[in-house]
């Protein structure tokens, strides 16, 4: 799950930065909301993580700066890159929770597999709703 905490980071940051780069308002409104939804995402993966006995960290320097190396491609025609490596991390960290709801499920932590169910929602609906942005 750390893994999926540093992309959760990564996330955060890169929306963000996105959402001010964007000159489209519908693009950049989505962008502005997928990032407050990150800060729940990553909120309630540390609350997890912490009741399974983790040590989880509360935010990525690096994760922050490889956002940020990110963003400044955009500056030189590679706003779409951008766009769908986050649509690829959303499908893969999805795909992760629904694995953790599983093994979770399996275990007997039924409330805590119903917490990866959801945050695996909420990535497949962002990957959703940037796969319209990254198709045009």
């Amino acid at each position: 799950m750390h893994l999926a905490l540093l992309a959760e980071f990564g996330a955060h940051a890169m929306y963000g930065f996105l959402a001010r780069r964007s000159t489209d308002a519908e693009l950049s409104s989505l962008l502005v909301r997928f990032r407050a939804e990150e800060e729940e995402q990553v909120e309630r993966l540390r609350t997890l993580m912490a009741a399974l006995g983790g040590n989880p960290p509360a935010r990525s320097r690096r994760r922050r700066f490889a956002a940020w190396l990110l963003y400044l491609t955009t500056w030189i025609g590679g706003r779409r890159l951008a766009m769908r490596l986050c649509l690829e991390s959303e499908e893969t960290i999805a795909h992760w929770y629904g694995q953790y709801a599983v093994y979770l499920g399996e275990a007997g932590l039924v409330e805590h597999a119903r917490t990866c169910g959801a945050l695996a929602l909420t990535k497949r609906r962002h990957a959703l709703a940037l796969q319209a942005w990254v198709a045009r």
